[in-house]
């Protein structure tokens, strides 16, 4: 009897644990950007701007807005919400400022 209630304790005890939810794991969260790279204006407006090496591009909303083919630098922070800019990682741009270069593609 011993025995059966020990199996029948375990077999709640599983069954609970496999019907927990999983978290799903946690995405890293920008909190500031400061990054340089090259220009280029979406259909929609928005300004994409890939890094130098190539590994991210960036989107905003800027007024006024840099000229395509420009590398420029910015200061901004993570986007917070929907974005209607479907490319890239979405931020806010607190201030950018041409490094007086073009893109070479």
């Amino acid at each position: 009897m011993k025995l059966f209630r020990c199996l029948a304790a375990g077999l709640v005890l599983a069954s609970a644990l496999a019907q927990a939810p999983k978290t799903p794991p946690r995405r890293k969260q920008i909190q500031e950007v400061r990054a340089t790279g090259c220009v280029h204006i979406a259909q929609n407006g928005c300004v994409l701007l890939k890094t130098l090496d190539g590994q991210t591009t960036y989107t905003f909303r800027a007024a006024p807005k840099p000229d395509a083919g420009d590398v420029i630098t910015i200061d901004g922070s993570a986007h917070q919400g929907a974005s209607d800019c479907k490319q890239g990682v979405a931020i806010d741009v607190a201030d950018w400022e041409p490094t007086g270069d073009t893109c070479v593609e």
